[in-house]
C-alpha cells in the first residue's frame, strides 16, 4: 500500500537561521514534525559553514577624504569608458566636497560635468558655487554664477558668493552683489542679511547698513537671532555702539554668539567698564568667551583689570593653548614687557601656526633673538610671509652693527611694508627716516603696494613722484589709472590717459 506524503510548506533561509538559534532538544522536536523520509532527506546535506569572506571582512580603513578620492577616481575611469552618470551623483560628491573641504577633489568633478548640465542644472551649479565660495576661489565662483540660468528663482547661489567675498574681505564685491540682487528680483532670506550685515561692518559706513537694516525689518527678518546677532556686530563695528546696544537688549534668547558680539563691541571701542560688566553678565548667564573674543580683548587691552581677568580665565579653563589664544596671549605678554611669558608660552605651544612664530618675532623686534626665532622657523619649514620679513628687517634695524643702511636696505624695507598693506609705514620710511632722496625703485615699490590695497592718496604722491623720475614709463601711469578704476574714478582714469597720449605714450 503506497503511503502519500502530504507536501510541507517549503522553509525560507530564515526559518533555518531561526532553528540555529535552538537548543538541541528544541530541534530535535522540531524535526520530528517532518515525516521519517524528508528528516532523513533533510540530515543528507551537509552542515553549513559560514562564508570566510564574510568572517574575515577586516576592510582597510579609510578616512571619509580618501573614499571621496576612490569615488572620484572611479568616477573617472566610468566616464571614460562611456558610462552614463546621474546628474544626482554629481550634486551628492559636491555637498560631499563642502563638507569635507575637499576643493581639489570638487575642481577634478567641476572638470567631468557636461556645460550644459552645469548651465540648466540650478542645484548642481549652487552646490559647486558655495564650495569655490567657502574655499576662498570667488574668482572661480562667479564664474560659475555668471554661467547659470534661473538663477533668480533662489538665493542660495547669491548668498554664497556674496559670503565668499565677505570671508576674504572684499566687502565692496559682496555689497555690490547684495544691491545687484534686489535688481534682478531675488528676493533675500534669513542667510542672505548676516553676510551683507558682515560686509557692512567691514566698509564701515554705517548710512549703508541702516538701508540694509530697514529691508530686512520689511522683510520680517527683524527678529531674527542671527540677523540680530549680525546688527549688533555691524552697528558696533560702524561706531554706533549705542544702537548695537539697544539691539542686544532686545534679543529675546541670547546665545553665545549675542554675548561676544557685544563684548567685543566694547572693547574696540574703549569702553573697559561696559566690557567688564558684560564679562560678568554672561559668565553669570552661563556663556563663556569665545577664541575670538579673548583674541580681541589681548589685542586691544593692556594689563589693566579686565586683560588680568581675561587671563586668569583662560588659565582656569585650559584654553591657553588654543593656537589663537596662545598667539594673542604672545602679543600681550610682549606689549605688557614680560617677553619671558610670551617666549615660555611660544616654547610651550603643541602645535604653532605662521601667526605664531610672527607673533614671537615681532615680540622680539627690538631684540637680536628675532633673528634666532627666524631660522628657527625656516628649519621647521614654515614658509615666511610678508608680515615675518617685516618683523625680522625691524630686528635687523635695531642691531648695533655699525652698517650705513644704503638705499637698497631701505627699498627692501619699503617692498615689504608696502606688501604686507602698511601703507602709512612705507611711506614714513621715504619722507621721515632716509637721508637721501628715494629712487624710481621706492616710489615705484610704494606706488605698486598702494595698487594692491586700493589707497588713493598716498598713491597719487608716489606716481606724481614717479611721472618726475620716469617720464616715459607709461607703467606707472597704469597702474595709477588701475588705482582710479577700481575706485570708480572714471574722471580721473581719462585724465591720465590723456597725460599718457600728451606724452605720447
Amino acid at each position: 500500500m503506497t503511503s502519500i506524503l502530504h507536501p510541507q510548506p517549503l522553509r525560507s533561509p530564515s526559518m533555518t537561521l531561526y532553528l540555529g538559534s535552538r537548543s538541541k532538544k528544541a530541534k530535535k522536536q522540531y524535526q520530528r514534525q517532518f515525516p521519517p523520509k524528508l528528516n532523513r532527506f533533510i540530515r543528507s546535506f551537509p552542515k553549513s559553514s559560514p562564508t570566510p569572506l564574510l568572517v574575515n571582512n577586516n576592510p582597510y580603513p579609510q578616512t571619509k577624504l580618501e573614499a571621496l578620492e576612490t569615488v572620484v577616481n572611479d568616477l573617472e575611469s566610468s566616464m571614460e569608458k562611456g558610462i552614463f552618470i546621474d546628474p544626482h551623483i554629481f550634486a551628492s560628491l559636491l555637498e560631499a566636497c563642502y563638507k569635507l573641504n575637499a576643493i581639489q577633489q570638487g575642481i577634478r568633478i567641476h572638470g567631468l560635468i557636461p556645460t550644459s548640465l552645469l548651465r540648466k542644472n540650478v542645484g548642481i551649479s549652487s552646490k559647486l558655487l558655495r564650495l569655490y565660495a567657502s574655499s576662498g576661489h570667488v574668482d572661480e565662483a562667479h564664474n560659475v554664477f555668471d554661467q547659470m540660468s534661473n538663477r533668480e528663482k533662489s538665493a542660495f547661489a547669491w548668498n554664497s558668493l556674496i559670503a565668499g567675498y565677505a570671508e576674504l574681505g572684499q566687502y565692496e564685491d559682496a555689497m555690490a552683489l547684495y544691491f545687484q540682487m534686489q535688481e534682478d528680483g531675488v528676493i533675500p532670506d534669513q542667510f542672505t542679511f548676516p553676510r551683507v550685515l558682515k560686509a557692512c561692518g567691514g566698509i564701515g559706513l554705517i548710512g549703508i547698513g541702516e538701508a540694509v537694516h530697514r529691508d530686512l525689518v520689511r522683510l520680517g527678518f527683524g527678529n531674527d537671532g542671527f540677523v540680530q546677532n549680525a546688527l549688533v556686530d555691524m552697528y558696533a563695528k560702524c561706531g554706533d555702539i549705542v544702537k548695537a546696544r539697544r539691539i542686544f537688549d532686545k534679543i529675546a534668547c541670547k546665545d553665545s554668539i549675542s554675548w561676544n558680539t557685544m563684548l567685543t563691541g566694547y572693547v574696540r571701542h574703549g569702553l573697559i567698564v561696559e566690557a567688564l560688566h558684560t564679562f560678568r553678565a554672561m559668565l553669570q548667564e552661563g556663556f563663556e568667551l569665545d577664541s575670538v573674543a579673548i583674541s580681541t580683548i589681548l589685542a586691544n587691552v593692556s594689563y589693566s583689570r579686565i586683560g588680568a581677568q581675561v587671563h586668569g580665565w583662560i588659565m582656569r579653563k585650559g584654553m591657553e593653548w588654543d593656537v589663537s589664544i596662545a598667539n594673542s596671549l604672545i602679543l600681550w605678554y610682549a606689549n605688557n614687557g614680560k617677553l619671558d611669558l610670551a617666549c615660555w608660552v611660544f616654547d610651550h605651544m603643541p602645535e604653532r601656526d605662521i601667526v605664531s612664530w610672527n607673533s614671537v618675532i615681532s615680540a622680539h623686534r627690538m631684540d637680536p633673538k628675532a633673528l634666532s626665532y627666524f631660522e628657527c622657523m625656516e628649519k621647521d619649514g614654515i614658509l615666511p610671509d610678508n608680515i615675518t620679513y617685516v618683523s625680522t628687517l625691524s630686528a635687523c634695524a635695531h642691531l648695533e652693527y655699525g652698517i650705513e643702511p644704503i638705499t637698497e636696505h631701505y627699498a627692501c624695507m619699503v617692498n615689504l611694508y608696502g606688501r604686507a598693506g602698511l601703507i602709512n609705514e612705507a611711506y614714513a620710511i621715504i619722507v621721515e627716516k632716509m637721508e637721501f632722496e628715494a629712487s624710481p625703485t621706492m616710489w615705484g615699490a610704494l606706488l605698486y603696494a598702494c595698487y594692491l590695497h586700493g589707497n588713493v592718496e598716498i598713491g597719487e604722491i608716489a606716481a606724481g613722484n614717479l611721472f618726475e623720475l620716469e617720464p616715459d614709463n607709461e607703467h606707472n601711469f597704469q597702474l595709477l589709472m588701475e588705482i582710479y578704476g577700481n575706485e570708480g574714478r572714471a574722471s580721473d582714469v581719462e585724465r591720465v590717459r590723456t597725460m599718457l597720449a600728451d606724452r605720447g605714450l
